[in-house]
């Protein structure tokens, strides 16, 4: 398989469909209502029946964050895991608790259109600027009908800004572990036409041995409005070179903890990856009648990746390549009936994919393979979702999709198989609003998934073995409520889930679980102005997850809290000056595939981040301070048992880290 240069192609295509570029226009602050509207579903105002939070624009720019990895991880019912703490590399996000597989089990979307890939491989959040985002909706539980397969706990829309204003912006930054980073971005818009240009980059040491990493992204956004219609273009692409330093190890019987006196060293001193690729995403809307809309969305996909591991044995060195397309057509139109009103969606799903993976004892061994693997995933899918107030103060939502899902899979060591499944997923609910400010809701949904290419073929051992599509009922219910200074949400979630796809450390491969699983949990996210120039942000999870029956009953889920929170206080001090303070709470959990319980537990942990950002006219100075107590950490950890002892594998997270940028915004 011969490396594409994605990335230099991406550049010149973004610098083709947007002009040069100049910026970024304010926000203004506020906590009005928010009105949740998902990308598929138009403009609901509030209706959807589920605990949705949004992040607006100017929620996340008072954040004392550095990704949109640590974004997401501020909302009650989410976590973001990372392996190495820097840039978004290897974060995983985690919706209603399904540990080691998260990614497979939330459906990540840009603008509607799904991110994951059909392998393991987690979303590369960092070739999405925070500049470009308008808001984030979180659906837990919610999206299987609108979206498809994979929202398992839940979807997460990042949805770009419908209009940017003329503008142009600049950041540079640096600070511990030799790191430099730079952002240059640029808008420009009138009454019909607006484009967003944003190129990143950046580079550090990292904080273990064999750590460095080197990230380039490049983003552009381009819509164009006319008289009933409107044509828009995303070209997203991203490049990522990452030394990885393994685990630090841990084993109580010879007394070893390498995680206690030597967090920084590494296990793999010389293992890497390497990962490219680009997606372009047009789209059209057309005003087909006064009430009825036709939406034209397509997207194709390219990633390419590599990696080396020494000493692994026959197969050290390997490539992937990912090629794919998908056309999404879809009508939303508005149904009045007497006093009822209903707003409709009916649309259409179609997805390609195609994928190769070679091993080889070493690069020098290609293009001559020791194995290969060929797959393909193939996605029809037909939905309906539908919205009717039924009175001024009680909705109704209910829809339903099928989905017919083709895999086929040969590798040169077994014999091609092919795999046929359709799903059924639909989802329907209530919400009533007795006061103008307070809302009751409920909601019960049948969500599915299958297997991705990776859980299905192992690719050292050359065998292949399809896997039954996972299946899961989710109920959702809470109560929302806001006025002019603050806005919560309490939601409580039930679900189970058949035939789910685990790893299984005993046969070393994926598997169907024979029983059920069940997770259930409440949650609380909330916002709240103090004062003027004062605001506070409380979020709290409680969460339970389980296997319901079989050998490992009553079992919690490996990697999975049961208590997670997050605290953020944000002071305007002057009107040049401004603080942001924010700490996590992460509990204890049971180390990756320890289902029986049987050994001590990941211990939680806090974390605390300080920013302070100065203002003067058209430039910014910001300092930023993470995990301020230097606390010891780790998101991630697995166990196993080398035939005495019991060891644990872990992943530290940088000690207390400091990070400057200067910018200009025009």
């Amino acid at each position: 398989m011969r490396r594409a240069h994605l990335f230099p192609a991406a550049m010149l295509l973004a610098l083709a469909v947007v002009p040069l570029m100049a910026p970024m226009a304010g926000t203004a602050s506020d906590l009005d209502t928010v009105h949740v509207t998902a990308s598929r579903t138009g403009p609901l105002t509030n209706a959807l029946p589920v605990g949705a939070v949004v992040l607006t624009a100017e929620d996340i720019r008072r954040m004392p964050v550095r990704s949109l990895a640590d974004v997401l991880d501020s909302v009650s019912g989410v976590r973001a895991s990372r392996l190495y703490g820097l840039g978004d590399s290897a974060s995983t996000i985690d919706l209603m608790g399904f540990g080691a597989t998260a990614t497979q089990n939330t459906l990540v979307l840009l603008n509607g259109r799904r991110l994951n890939d059909i392998d393991m491989a987690s979303v590369d959040f960092s070739a999405i600027p925070l500049a470009a985002i308008e808001r984030i909706e979180i659906l837990p539980g919610s999206g299987a009908v609108l979206y498809g397969s994979g929202a398992s706990g839940g979807a997460i829309n990042i949805v770009t800004r419908e209009r940017y204003d003329d503008s142009l912006g600049v950041e540079l930054g640096g600070g511990s572990f030799n790191t430099r980073s730079g952002h240059l971005w640029g808008t420009l818009g009138d009454d019909q036409t607006s484009a967003l240009l944003s190129l990143g980059a950046l580079n550090t040491d990292g904080y273990r041995d064999n750590n460095a990493l080197r990230q380039r992204n490049a983003f552009a956004d381009l819509r164009h409005r006319e008289e009933r219609s409107t044509w828009y273009l995303s070209v997203q692409a991203d490049r990522e070179e990452l030394g990885l330093p393994g685990a630090r190890l841990i084993n109580p019987g010879t007394g070893l903890n390498e995680f206690r006196d030597d967090p920084r060293g590494a296990q793999t001193p010389n293992d890497y990856a390497e990962r490219e690729g680009v997606t372009v995403m047009p789209g059209a809307a057309l005003e087909l009648g006064q009430q009825v809309t036709l939406h034209l969305d397509t997207s194709v996909r390219r990633k390419w990746q590599t990696f080396f591991q020494d000493g692994f044995g026959s197969l050290s060195y390997g490539e992937t390549e990912i090629r794919g397309y998908s056309v999404n057509p879809r009508l939303q139109g508005q149904l009045d009936l007497g006093p009822v009103q209903t707003r409709w969606t009916l649309g259409a799903d179609y997805q390609d994919s195609d994928y190769q993976a070679d091993r080889a004892v070493s690069q020098a061994a290609f293009p001559d393979p020791n194995e290969r693997v060929t797959a393909g995933q193939r996605q029809k899918g037909y939905y309906l979702f539908l919205s009717s107030a039924l009175t001024e103060r009680l909705t109704a939502t209910a829809g339903a999709r099928q989905e017919q899902v083709s895999q086929r899979f040969d590798t040169v060591s077994s014999p091609a198989e092919r795999r046929e499944d359709d799903l059924e997923m639909y989802e329907g609910g209530l919400v009533f609003s007795p006061l103008d400010h307070f809302s009751l809701f409920a909601n019960a949904a049948r969500t599915a998934r299958v297997a991705t290419l990776d859980e299905v073929v192992s690719v050292f051992a050359g065998s292949i073995d399809p896997l039954r599509p996972q299946t899961g009922d989710v109920y959702t219910s809470g109560m929302r409520w806001h006025d002019g200074r603050q806005r919560s949400m309490l939601t409580y979630w039930y679900a189970r889930f058949d035939d789910e796809i685990i790893y299984d450390p005993i046969t070393f491969s994926n598997t169907n679980l024979d029983d059920r699983t069940r997770r259930r949990g409440v949650t609380l996210n909330s916002r709240w102005r103090l004062d003027e120039g004062l605001w506070m942000t409380f979020n709290a999870t409680l969460q339970n997850a389980q296997f319901a029956d079989g050998p490992f009953s009553n079992n919690q889920i490996p990697d999975v809290p049961r208590r997670s929170g997050y605290l953020q206080i944000d002071w305007e001090a002057l009107p040049w000056l401004t603080f942001s303070g924010a700490q996590r709470y992460v509990g204890s959990r049971f180390y990756s595939e320890d289902n029986a319980n049987a050994s001590q537990r990941q211990p939680s942990y806090r974390w605390t981040d300080l920013s302070a950002t100065a203002r003067h006219r058209n430039t910014y100075l910001r300092a930023t301070v993470h995990n301020l107590q230097d606390r010891r950490v780790s998101d991630r950890g697995f166990f196993f048992n080398d035939g005495t002892n019991e060891v644990f594998g872990t992943y530290p997270l940088p000690g207390r880290y400091y990070l400057v940028s200067l910018g200009m915004e025009f």
